[in-house]
């Protein structure tokens, strides 16, 4: 599962998001700090498998 870099241009916040596998990957992405709804993928800062992907959550992140 890639772990996506999304920026948002109205306000320039950054942050992460984990898109599950199998999910389509959102065409609107909605900013937490402004709500604009201009926010776009920016990058893909992991394309290795997530813990997530497994069985378990257990593992996530440790």
């Amino acid at each position: 599962m890639p772990v996506l870099r999304i920026v948002c241009p109205d306000c320039r916040n950054e942050y992460p998001s984990l898109v599950v596998a199998g999910a389509r990957v959102p065409t609107v992405w909605v900013c937490p700090e402004c709500s604009g709804r201009r926010a776009r993928v920016a990058e893909v800062l992991n394309e290795a498998n997530h813990p997530w992907s497994g069985e378990t959550m257990d593992d996530c992140c440790g």
